[in-house]
């Protein structure tokens, strides 16, 4: 903003300048010569002037560049054919002695388009029509017509042009453009058309109708050129062989591929067996629609099968022969994902499905399909079989992560099993999940039989990585929509391709930073862990450590073995038996009677003043528009503390001496709750019904002994009792308050626990408008008494402090408002955002205490110990699996290079230099990557060995 802000300034002379480059300069020489300068060259630095003569040889091998012409009042586009450049091929640019200048091609008339002062092209016979990244251009191109020369087109394309027809070309494009069509429809998703448009522009920004129109030319060119990179790069103009299906495709360098990155056969024995694993996630795409094409028997398909699209035949062979069959679904309905744009009127395809790898989001090879109605079992059984079985000899253990794995996983080996084309490697286990987003729309019970979070090796997938991967790939669907076929099939090819391409060269950044998360995650889950368990009696430990190990060994076989990360209470306690268990404990010190001693006495005045705290809650919950009976309450409640107190206080003397009467600070203090507890409790001062003359009514209160502050050593201050000898008194209060502390905490999680649980049994259970209100009266019940005992405890460590108690201040953290939610991860099971879920600080103050004195609460602390403990096993495996893909990345770039070095040599036996060359060039540059993960690999591991 400030550099505009400075540009208005200068607006008007960054105008000026541009207008007067439209002019001449004072001294219009040539910029070689002394002569008259005539033309300016608009693609050399600095648009210098030229004379005819200098202008045709300085451009002899830039023909590309555009020029224009002074007319004595403007320059006017023209032409470098029109000042009689001429390309002659072969023979290091002079003619060629075959060639006599009467040829002339009677079988071609030229394209009728206008020449002359409107366009800067020629409208001759003998020209070629060149297209470039600088417009369309005319070109007068003398071909060698030698005996050993070869053909018109071959010589074209042997100076960097792509001839549009074999036999008499008469247009062609430059490499450069076609890398820039195929590079623009990557990134910008543009369309032939469209790109065709912005060269006429280009050429000629008024009269575009007069350039030649070149645009199909431009669709068949790009198909080829596009062919003949993906040959290129995969390395099949160095082999005699041609690629098979899937050959024409990148694969993720960071994930397990046997005799690409890793040996299986001198694997380590004592790793875990799913560190050598498979893992995919399914979806579908209903945006990379097809419609009918025109005339499909007379397409031609120059890749078919060999990238990521599957290969027509066989592909059709299974549809034909496989059956619909829609079982019931014992889950929610997925009908609506299942039979999404099943509407195929006039559509040959009405989406794309397949598998892609589940931790870095790399399309899988041979493995995408398209849909005819719908996502049906049918379409991703191929798909799935076919990404299983690339690359992946002597691995048996996959993961699968697909929306509707419940059902979909249940029938797959059956189906499999009755398809003559559809086969899994043997001895291969297929274990099936649910994304992390879509089983939220799932019944309960799927979350934890099928979300990552519970699967042994799954390590950190959330499985819905390929969601992401459809946003690019969307971009050039609607393109490919009306094309033939085969064409629409090579795109989405390429632009696979091309995303894996730019996973691959991003993907040591990619693993350093999963790599902190993952060491990061290791300490925090570890350290939840460590807190919930380190008070835990060692026997309950071990009872529910064997019941993870042993759901885990039998969740393939039997998914409900899992349910034990589930709560099973079937009903809450009743709200009386809440309340009982919490408001018992203000029996404990009785008001009335003042018993012998001190710990007896400062107990007594600890429950005096949570009676205030209770007594200032329930004013501030009525406001201001009190009855009667209310007022009458609230008048005997005060009358009641009133009396305690002063009975309180008249023993003090007792114990603090006569010195107290003399100390008058207390009668200038006032007890004061924090504001935000108090209005979570409710108020009523804005009434709107409530009339302006009601407050004449109410009876102004000056008789508050709830505000009144307690002669405790707390409210005296440790300086002060140490003066007047009391100085064990503050030690006996530190005692208590210690205790009075840990029963709020009690309360407090006996209180969250059990509104957790009324949320998952009664709430979302509730069927009928009475149940849900009853549900949600409850609910508020224990909220009103969660609501106290907070309170109740910030007194309390608000007294700790005033007695200098910082050592157990240090376990007694201040409560958050993110502490003080009802844990989801047993409310709702299926909750999103519970996968990094941990207790807050005060859960494993006594986690001992809690479960054995309530059934519940141990089924409450069951749950959170071994989801806790799941997590931190995903988070170790997480970090031991990140680190084995570094391993991994950096021996697929060597496995490359030395692909390419045994090209490389093969060439140079072969005595192919150009072949010899580009193989060195690919073999360094996957040496750099190499090097580059290498690097980032060392520096990342070195600083995380700082940091612990």
């Amino acid at each position: 903003n400030d550099y505009l802000r400075e540009w208005q300034y200068k607006t008007e002379d960054y105008l000026d300048l541009l207008l007067r480059r439209e002019g001449p300069p004072s001294n219009r020489t040539c910029s070689v010569c002394p002569k008259d300068g005539v033309y300016r060259c608009h693609g050399c630095m600095g648009e210098p002037l030229f004379c005819t003569h200098c202008c045709r040889t300085v451009h002899s091998c830039m023909p590309f560049h555009r020029i224009s012409q002074w007319t004595g009042g403007f320059f006017e586009d023209t032409s470098l054919t029109k000042i009689g450049l001429e390309i002659h091929l072969d023979h290091q640019g002079k003619p060629c002695p075959e060639v006599t200048d009467d040829w002339y091609d009677t079988d071609d008339e030229g394209d009728n388009f206008a020449e002359g002062q409107w366009v800067p092209l020629v409208n001759d016979p003998r020209m070629t029509t060149v297209v470039d990244t600088s417009g369309i251009h005319s070109l007068m191109i003398r071909f060698c017509w030698c005996a050993s020369a070869l053909g018109p087109d071959m010589q074209l394309f042997e100076i960097g042009l792509f001839p549009a027809s074999f036999t008499s070309p008469k247009t062609a494009f430059t490499f450069a453009v076609l890398d820039d069509f195929l590079l623009d429809n990557l990134e910008c998703g543009t369309s032939a058309t469209n790109y065709y448009s912005k060269l006429r522009r280009i050429t000629s920004s008024v009269f575009l109708h007069l350039v030649p129109d070149r645009y199909r030319e431009l669709m068949r060119v790009g198909r080829q050129w596009r062919q003949l990179k993906q040959l290129k790069w995969h390395g099949f103009g160095h082999e005699k062989q041609k690629p098979k299906a899937g050959e024409l495709a990148l694969f993720c360098p960071a994930c397990l591929q046997p005799g690409v990155n890793v040996n299986l056969a001198e694997r380590n024995v004592s790793n875990p067996a799913w560190l050598y694993s498979r893992s995919l996630v399914m979806d579908g795409n209903f945006n990379a629609e097809h419609i009918f094409p025109a005339n499909p028997t007379n397409e031609v398909a120059l890749t078919n099968g060999l990238g990521f699209m599957v290969g027509d035949g066989r592909y059709k062979l299974h549809l034909a022969e496989a059956q619909d069959i829609v079982h019931r679904s014992d889950c929610n309905n997925h009908r609506a994902v299942n039979q999404a744009n099943t509407s195929h009127h006039n559509l040959e395809a009405t989406g794309i499905g397949g598998c892609a790898c589940a931790r870095h989001g790399c399309f899988v090879p041979h493995s995408m399909v398209d849909f005819q109605k719908g996502e049906r079992q049918m379409n991703m059984d191929y798909a799935l079989c076919q990404a299983l079985g690339y690359n992946t000899d002597g691995i048996d253990r996959a993961l699968t992560f697909y929306d509707i794995n419940c059902q979909y996983h249940k029938h797959l080996h059956q189906r499999v099993k009755e398809s003559p084309y559809l086969d899994l490697p043997w001895g291969m286990e297929v274990i099936p999940g649910i994304g992390l987003w879509h089983v939220h729309g799932h019944q309960d019970k799927c979350y934890v039989r099928y979300a990552s979070n519970f699967i042994t090796g799954a390590a950190r997938i959330d499985g819905e990585i390929m969601e992401t991967l459809w946003a690019p790939l969307n971009i050039i669907s609607p393109l490919a929509r009306g094309m033939s076929t085969p064409h629409r099939k090579e795109c989405l090819d390429f632009q696979m391709n091309d995303c894996n391409f730019m996973k691959m060269i991003r993907m040591s950044k990619f693993l350093c930073r999963k790599f902190k998360e993952a060491m990061q995650g290791v300490r925090d889950s570890q350290h939840a862990f460590d807190q919930l368990s380190e008070t835990a009696d060692d026997d309950t430990l071990v009872k529910w450590e064997a019941e993870a190990a042993a759901a885990q060994d039998d969740q393939l076989e039997n998914p409900s073995a899992i349910d034990i990360y589930e709560v099973k209470m079937t009903k809450a306690p009743t709200r009386k038996q809440q309340e009982l268990h919490l408001l018992t404990r203000h029996a404990r010190w009785p008001a009335g009677e003042i018993h012998c001693g001190a710990a007896t006495w400062l107990a007594s005045g600890i429950t005096l003043e949570e009676a205030q705290v209770v007594l200032l809650i329930d004013v501030k919950k009525l406001g201001r528009r009190l009855t009667d009976a209310q007022k009458l309450a609230i008048a005997r409640r005060r009358d009641r503390l009133q009396g305690q107190i002063d009975e309180f206080v008249r023993v003090a003397v007792t114990f603090l001496g006569d010195q107290l009467d003399e100390y008058d600070k207390l009668d200038l203090m006032t007890m004061m709750l924090d504001a935000a507890e108090l209005d979570s409790a409710g108020s009523s001062d804005d009434d709107p019904d409530r009339p302006d003359n009601e407050d004449q009514y109410d009876t102004p209160v000056k008789f508050t002994p709830e505000t009144l502050v307690i002669p405790l050593p707390s409210n005296i201050g440790i300086e002060r009792c140490a003066e007047w000898g009391v100085a064990d008194l503050v030690l006996q209060e530190i005692s208590l308050r210690q205790g009075q502390a840990n029963d709020a905490l009690h309360a407090i999680r006996v209180n969250l626990a059990d509104k957790a649980v009324l949320f998952r049994t009664m709430v979302q259970s509730a069927k009928s408008q009475a149940r849900s209100t009853r549900a949600w009266a409850r609910v508020h019940s224990v909220d009103k008494i969660l609501h106290l005992n907070v309170q109740m405890y910030s007194k309390c460590r608000s007294q700790l402090v005033h007695l200098g108690a910082d050592d157990l201040l240090v376990k007694l953290r201040p409560l958050e408002k993110a502490d003080l939610k009802a844990t989801t991860v047993v409310a709702d099971p299926n909750a999103r955002g519970q996968r990094n879920s941990t207790l807050a600080w005060f859960w494993s103050i006594d986690v001992q205490g809690d479960s054995t004195s309530n059934d519940w609460m141990n089924e409450f602390y069951r749950v959170h110990w071994l989801r806790t403990l799941a997590l931190r096993d995903r988070w170790a495996e997480e970090l031991l699996l990140v680190g084995r893909e570094m391993i991994w990345m950096v021996d697929f770039f060597l496995h490359k290079s030395q692909r390419w070095v045994g090209r490389m040599q093969e060439a140079d036996a072969n005595q192919k230099v150009g072949h010899w060359c580009y193989a060195a060039h690919q073999a360094r540059i996957y040496l750099r990557l190499l090097q580059q993960a290498q690097d980032s690999f060392e520096r990342t591991k070195g600083m995380a060995r700082v940091a612990e």
